[in-house]
Formats: structure tokens, C-alpha cells, sequence
């Protein structure tokens, strides 16, 4: 009688630190100096959802760090000076990261015969990941408060943005947000709250107090003052692959090729997967291979245009 089998068990989500209200960091034992994922979600994704991800980037990278940044209505919808505040312990992380990568280094060793000897640390491999209009704008937030501080470009190995960045029009930001909102109680009082929020940033947009969300984020994930690739030898300024799916009813993939196209404008290396029937940050489920393959290109460094 053949013995029963039994399926291999799911490893436990990996414990993370956490750092802020919606900030944590993985960090793997052995850890690889210099290697981080900066993982910005979806406006109110559930931690299961989540770890979807995070058990690829395991497999893929068993040695980076992991940044978890999660987004909610709140981290949206607040001013910018609140979010640069928010921010910060990302901002942090990714100044220790940089701050163990510095290229080359030249120091004294004292001996009989005084020489002079060259240490070299490693180039930085740092890759984000955003998804739908509340990872964009976690990510900007973040590189605006990162270049506060160091003046300079983050040096990425690319960007992977899943069912955005969106135009932001009215009813579409409506619906994500009250979509993130937790059933029952809490949502059917934050129809109210939302559209009052909204109106809100918009009056402040015309008066001139803010820019547009919307036009920040898409024009700061391509500025080469804010973020630049690692091969501009190449004369590439960046990796960027964009996954999308045109039943997309939260994000208009028209916003998402427009996009692509800026992107291709600057000289960026652009990939794209154009997944069939699958819904907004939902393009993981039934087709796990290319997903996670795209994952693996992005973080390998291998390129999208011959």
C-alpha cells in the first residue's frame, strides 16, 4: 500500500521590524550589504496579499533587504510636509544602505613598509516595486525626503509599477479610496469623509498650495534629480517595466502607456506585460511564471531593449 503524501507546507511570513505606523524592514540572515527591495502597496492591501510578494523577492533575492511601505487614506490624502514626515524611518533605511556602499575607498595600513591599499565596497542593488496610484506616491514621498538629505539621485537597479501610475481623475481616486476603506461602519462613513477629503486637495491644488498628486508623481519617478539607473554608460537613465491590464477598472491603462511613452522619451529601458481580463493589482493570481519572471529580469539587470 503506497504511503499517503502530504503537501509541502508554505514557509511563515518573515518576521519584520517595524519602523513606523505603515513602515517595517525584513532583513535576512545572511544579509548581502548593499541589496534592498523597496516594496510600496496599494492603498489598504491586506498583509496576506502582500506576502504574496514578498515570499517571490525571498526566492529571487534571499539575501536583500526587504522595505515594506504600506499606504493608506491617510497617507494619500495628507499634506506634503506630513508625508515627508511619515516618511522618514524609509528614509533611513535607505541612507544606511547607500552610506555601506561607498564604491571605493582608499586607506592607510600601518606596517614596516607603509603602503597604501584600495578597499572596494559594493555598488548598491536597490529596486522598487510600486502598485496603483498608493505605492507611486509612497515612493515619492520618499525619494522627495531622500534628496532632502543627500542631494542627490538614488541609484536604482529599476522600477516596477503594477497597474499605475494614474492620471488621477476625481471618481477613479474616489472609488480606490473607499475601496481601501474596511467594510461596514467604517466605509459607509467614509463616502462622506473621502469626497470631503478630495475637495479639500483639489481647492488646495488651485489655489496654488500644492501641486497636483498625480502630476508629482508621475513627472518625480523619472527625474534623473531624484532617481537614476546604474548603466548610464549605457546611455540608459534607468530600468522600468510597467504591468498593467486594460479590464483595469481602477487605473485607465491609457494613463499607464502614457506614461511608458514619457519614460522612453528620457531614454529610460522600458519592458511591459499586458496581462488579459485580470483586475486592478491583481495580475499575480494565474500567472505567477511571468510575473515573478519580470521580477527576476528587473532585479537581475537585464535588459528590455536590444
Amino acid at each position: 500500500m503506497p504511503l499517503a503524501t502530504h503537501p509541502t507546507p508554505t514557509p511563515p511570513p518573515p518576521s519584520f521590524s517595524k519602523l513606523g505606523p505603515r513602515i517595517s524592514l525584513y532583513t535576512p540572515q545572511p544579509y548581502t550589504t548593499g541589496e534592498l527591495i523597496i516594496l510600496c502597496t496599494w492603498l489598504g492591501a491586506a498583509r496576506k496579499h502582500i506576502n504574496k510578494y514578498i515570499a517571490a523577492y525571498r526566492t529571487i533575492a534571499p539575501n536583500a533587504k526587504i522595505l515594506l511601505i504600506q499606504s493608506d487614506v491617510t497617507s494619500v490624502t495628507s499634506s506634503y510636509p506630513a508625508q515627508h514626515k511619515a516618511i522618514m524611518p524609509a528614509v533611513e533605511v535607505v541612507r544606511s544602505i547607500l552610506s555601506d556602499c561607498t564604491y571605493t575607498a582608499s586607506t592607510n595600513v600601518p606596517s614596516s613598509s607603509t603602503a597604501n591599499t584600495t578597499k572596494t565596497h559594493p555598488t548598491p542593488k536597490i529596486l522598487i516595486h510600486t502598485f496603483s496610484n498608493g505605492g507611486p506616491i509612497s515612493a515619492t514621498a520618499l525619494l522627495l525626503a531622500l534628496h532632502t538629505q543627500t542631494s542627490a539621485p538614488l541609484p536604482i537597479t529599476g522600477i516596477i509599477m503594477d497597474s499605475g501610475p494614474a492620471a488621477g481623475y476625481y471618481w477613479k481616486s474616489y472609488n480606490a479610496m473607499v475601496l481601501s476603506l474596511p467594510p461596514g461602519p467604517v466605509r459607509s462613513a467614509g463616502y462622506v469623509f473621502v469626497h470631503g477629503i478630495l475637495i479639500i486637495l483639489r481647492a488646495s491644488v488651485a489655489l496654488g498650495r500644492y501641486e497636483h498628486p498625480e502630476v508629482l508623481v508621475r513627472r518625480t519617478l523619472l527625474d534623473e534629480k531624484f532617481i537614476c539607473g546604474l548603466r548610464e554608460g549605457e546611455g540608459k537613465k534607468g530600468r522600468v517595466c510597467y504591468l498593467y491590464s486594460k479590464a483595469d477598472r481602477m487605473t485607465d491603462w491609457e494613463d499607464v502607456v502614457a506614461h511608458k511613452e514619457m519614460a522612453r522619451e528620457k531614454g529610460w529601458d522600458v519592458g511591459e506585460v499586458v496581462f488579459e481580463g485580470t483586475p486592478h493589482c491583481g495580475h499575480f493570481v494565474g500567472n505567477e511564471g511571468v510575473y515573478v519572471g519580470e521580477m527576476g529580469r528587473m532585479w537581475e539587470g537585464r535588459t528590455f531593449e536590444l
